[in-house]
């Protein structure tokens, strides 16, 4: 594989001596954005787009141009989420003629468009691997608060045997238990990543494993089924793709035994209740097969550009008004072949960035264990897609994309360490000389993005 395929950044000599600078808005962005229950009732909105999250986007930016990193190349990914994006705005402009009241969908895709923006704001605000660590840092810092609000709306509504009324949602205002889920679902596969992959201090070893146990008990007590199958197929991932598997089998073998025990009977009988067949399935299940029936009769009506962005839940096009409960499908009947096809090709460029990430990252490296993490939490996310929208509320998903940008310029990052090494010493660990890499894999990276 081509080690010089992602560029380095291009420093001036005259600043190379200077510390990176920081973006400290951005910093206070990752650590605001999943508390909805703070800015959205407490944060005045000053009307003309003023409000918290368009504010914090536009400090953000100019603070992320002023840190100069710049965007990551010859992934691929960058260009892909740009295409998404593009789709996004041609969809709109599609749906508005579709239905008789779009009001309120163009600053839907915008608040998406900001929590997508964040892969960007990583990579040009974070230029070295302390960087790297600081922002993932922040990203962590307000999982005790949440816990307060979960814990405290979980004692008003708790009981033995599971009920709808047990869905809270937290600190996440204009969401609900499942998109909470997906958040704590995120953040706790990742840090498990790091506990697993890295090798690191006793310190830090214990702010991740509270963060990973916090985040746990989060996805615990959403008592959402596609979180539960989600965090364990994330697990068995991140099990399967690290060096240490083997040691890791009993352990993990364990815990299956015992979390059932650990785990409130509510959230057994919630666990217990998952069923797809027909006959055994609840209401709420029962009623997606529904959904998914109206989505493909329209998009057989309308193959190519799909009936436009954020329409399937209106009268026109659901019978009972209400979204897909498929993030994939509704693409599909949304955007039509033309957004699958972006979306397939989004999909894949991440895949890709993720084992490149593994395949590269120095053993029992900081930055493997955020790609290990990674790699599972973005199956769990595919997974959780498949039932719901897992991909799109800003709150819920910003936190994925700024991993993702984190991902991209450690992996640059890893790449200008080995172009760095001297070939003597890439010969005596068993590497192939740069020239002969380059050589080798120039056809398979094609053209930078």
């Amino acid at each position: 594989m081509n080690v010089s395929a992602v560029e380095s950044i291009t420093v001036p000599a005259t600043a190379r001596a200077r510390p990176a600078r920081q973006n400290w808005a951005l910093y206070l962005f990752v650590i605001l954005m999943p508390l909805q229950n703070i800015y959205l009732q407490y944060v005045p909105n000053l009307g003309g787009g003023l409000n918290f999250l368009n504010l914090m986007f536009l400090v953000t930016l100019l603070m992320a141009l002023r840190c100069g990193g710049g965007l990551v190349r010859g992934t691929g990914v960058n260009g892909w989420v740009m295409l998404y994006m593009l789709g996004g705005v041609l969809a709109l402009m599609i749906g508005v003629g579709n239905v008789a009241d779009p009001s309120g969908h163009g600053n839907f895709l915008k608040d998406q468009f900001i929590a997508v923006a964040f892969v960007f704001l990583a990579q040009m605000s974070v230029t070295d691997r302390v960087g790297l660590q600081r922002m993932f840092l922040a990203s962590l810092l307000p999982l005790p608060y949440m816990f307060y609000v979960l814990r405290d709306q979980n004692a008003t509504v708790s009981a033995w045997h599971y009920s709808d009324h047990l869905r809270i949602s937290a600190t996440f205002m204009d969401l609900g238990a499942n998109e909470m889920a997906a958040f704590f679902v995120t953040t706790c596969l990742v840090t498990l990543g790091l506990l697993i992959g890295a090798r690191i201090g006793w310190g830090w070893r214990a702010v991740y494993a509270l963060a990973a146990t916090l985040a746990g008990i989060g996805v615990v007590l959403s008592y959402s089924r596609t979180a539960y199958i989600a965090i364990l197929a994330g697990l068995a991932l991140i099990l399967l793709l690290s060096k240490a598997r083997l040691k890791l089998i009993l352990p993990a073998l364990a815990l299956l035994v015992v979390l059932p025990l650990l785990m409130p009977p509510a959230a057994v009988e919630r666990f217990d209740s998952i069923s797809i067949e027909e006959g055994e399935r609840d209401e709420s299940t029962d009623s997606r097969f529904v959904f998914w029936e109206e989505a493909v009769h329209h998009f057989q009506e309308n193959p190519v550009l799909g009936i436009g962005f954020h329409t399937f839940h209106h009268a026109e096009f659901s019978s009972a008004e209400m979204d897909v409960h498929n993030f994939f499908l509704r693409e599909l009947v949304e955007k039509g072949l033309v957004g699958a096809v972006i979306l397939l090709g989004l999909i894949w460029s991440v895949s890709r960035l993720l084992w490149r990430g593994l395949a590269f990252a120095a053993p029992r490296s900081w930055y493997g264990g955020l790609v290990l993490g990674l790699a599972g939490a973005w199956v769990a996310l595919l997974i959780g897609n498949g039932f719901g929208d897992r991909f799109t509320h800003y709150a819920m998903i910003a936190h994925f994309w700024l991993y993702l940008g984190l991902a991209l310029r450690g992996l640059q990052l890893r790449y200008a360490e080995l172009e760095a090494k001297p070939e003597a010493e890439r010969r005596e660990q068993g590497q192939k000389p740069r020239q002969q890499q380059r050589n080798e894999q120039r056809d398979e990276l094609g053209p930078a993005t």
